[in-house]
Order: C-alpha cells, then sequence, then structure tokens
C-alpha cells in the first residue's frame, strides 16, 4: 500500500538513478567473517528507506520479490526490477576461465576476491548491468550511480535510522560531471608505481567499488574501458575483483588509455558517525546522502 504523503515526501525526480544487483552465490568468507544470502537479505531493507529511482537486477524471483515487497512502500515509478539469467550477464561467461586460474595452486588466494569465480564475475558483472541500464533506456537522469546492496547497513542501527524513514542521494556540490567519483581507500601516492598484478598479488585497493557516481555518458565511456581491462587481464591470466581491475587501469601500464579520470574522496574518521572501514569504503555514497539532506534542508529554508 502506498503511503498517501508520498508525493510529499519522494521527490518526483531525484538527481541520481541507481543502479544495484544482488545474485546470490552462496555463503563466503570475506577478511574474518562470513557473509551468507540472509546477510544480504537484512542488509536490503535499509532499500525501503532510499527515495531515488531504483533499478535493480536479480538472478532468481525470490530475491526479486523480496526486493519488490521492501520497495512496495515507494510509489511504483520509483523501482524498476529486472531478472537475468547469468548467461545473459557477459562477465558471467568467463566462470570457468576464471574457476581455472583460480585452481593453480601457485595463484594468490585472497578470500573470495580470487578464490570464489562467481564472486569475481558477480563484480564485474556491475559495469554489465550498469550499460543495460542505460542501453534499455532505464535511465532518465544525468546522473547516475552503481550502489552496493550492503553499503548503507549501518543506517539499521537505531541511532543512525534516517528520518521519516526516508533518505535521498544526491550529486555533491562541485562534482566535476567529466568525472567518475568512488571513494578512497589508499591514496594514490602511496600506488603510484605498483603493476596491475601487483594490485591483484597483493589484493591492493586504490578505490572503493560500493558507490560509483558519474553522468550517463562518462559512467558508459568508464564502464566500457572497465569491461576492457577485466577481459584483457583475464587473457593474461589475471583476476580478482573490480577494485584490483580499476587499479589495473590506472597504474602505470594502463593510465595512458583511459578516458576518464577518477575523483577520489575521502571522509575523516569518525564523518557521518562511521569509523574505519565503513567512513573508508562507504565515504561518497555518505557524502551524497549529505548532499540531498543540506538541498532539503536549503529548500525548506
Amino acid at each position: 500500500m502506498q503511503n498517501s504523503d508520498e508525493s510529499i515526501r519522494t521527490p518526483v525526480n531525484a538527481g541520481i538513478t541507481i543502479v544495484t544487483m544482488y545474485l546470490n552465490i552462496g555463503g563466503f568468507q570475506k577478511h574474518t567473517t562470513q557473509f551468507t544470502p540472509q546477510t544480504y537479505k537484512r542488509w536490503m531493507t535499509t532499500w525501503s528507506w532510499l527515495t531515488n529511482r531504483v533499478i535493480a537486477f536479480f538472478d532468481n524471483d525470490e530475491d526479486l520479490e523480496t526486493f519488490r515487497q521492501i520497495r512496495s512502500l515507494l510509489s511504483a515509478d520509483r523501482t524498476v526490477l529486472i531478472k537475468l539469467q547469468r548467461k545473459e550477464i557477459p562477465a558471467f561467461n568467463k566462470v570457468e576461465k576464471i574457476r581455472t586460474i583460480y585452481k593453480n595452486s601457485s595463484y594468490p588466494k585472497h578470500w573470495p576476491n580470487t578464490v570464489v569465480a562467481e564472486y569475481s564475475c558477480a563484480m564485474n558483472a556491475k559495469y554489465d548491468v550498469l550499460q543495460m541500464a542505460v542501453q534499455r533506456g532505464l535511465v532518465h537522469t544525468e546522473h547516475m550511480a552503481w550502489l552496493d546492496i550492503g553499503l548503507f547497513r549501518n543506517l539499521l542501527e537505531p541511532k543512525r535510522r534516517p528520518k521519516d524513514d526516508r533518505f535521498s542521494l544526491d550529486v555533491p556540490d562541485n562534482f566535476n560531471a567529466s568525472t567518475v567519483g568512488m571513494s578512497m581507500v589508499t591514496p594514490m601516492t602511496e600506488l603510484l608505481n605498483l603493476s596491475a598484478w601487483n594490485y591483484i598479488r597483493d589484493n591492493r585497493v586504490w578505490v572503493s567499488g560500493a558507490f560509483v557516481l558519474a553522468t550517463k555518458e562518462v559512467m558508459m565511456k568508464f564502464a566500457r574501458s572497465y569491461i576492457m581491462m577485466a577481459n584483457e587481464l583475464l587473457d593474461k591470466r589475471m583476476s580478482s575483483t573490480d577494485q584490483q581491475v580499476i587499479g589495473a587501469m590506472y597504474s602505470p601500464e594502463y593510465i595512458d588509455r583511459q578516458q576518464v579520470d577518477i575523483v577520489d574522496y575521502r571522509c575523516n574518521n569518525g564523518q557521518f558517525g562511521l569509523y574505519r572501514f565503513d567512513i573508508i569504503y562507504f565515504c561518497l555514497g555518505y557524502v551524497c546522502k549529505d548532499a540531498a539532506e543540506k538541498q532539503l534542508n536549503y529548500n525548506k529554508n
């Protein structure tokens, strides 16, 4: 049932179209934590509060219906749900090739990045579905963003729950429309001499893949470059996740090929009430949330 005041509380044309995807690849270990489908379904509940228009991709009916229910309090035009078979996602056509690479006992083992082939495919698939969203004519705003299902997991804590159970994301002030925005994990000054293989072998990360912001045109250009890089690395028997592929793209070997610059946003520890890994990896998402809140307050005044 739609809230009677939905048209007041939900922006008619929020500034960023959000693209996301959830593919159930089972449970896996990440650092010292076990991630399960139940973990992601709990995080997914935060999407009931996000008022931006969302284009969400799934590979099974149960998860799609769960997400439909989560989004059901928002007006119907706020959500587009798309079911794909994995064979329709180009990244998954490489799963056997990646699995063969990871079976090599001498290949570096970083859970799940260089161990679970389906995880690597799912990370690469972000850029496939970003392209699909645009190619299918589903993005009607100038800006779009990839948003990981669990980025706003901290909002589930009672003290962080958004006011009126609603929040939105907007483009930060002075965002450079010719660039892609991401959250900085490691300053590039510490990574200048790393090769593509260094990023994969040592599991190094320049920017977080959890939130990626760009105009529609720039996102398409970036996605094409990303997919080319991922495929070239695979041809050289190198694979990991999107974060290592992006590091490789801007390494000395390949940076001259890149047509798009990345602006890496860095938040301070404690900013937005977040600390350590959360504020590092989720920074730009919260910057965009803050930008929307400031715009709302400005409009009220």
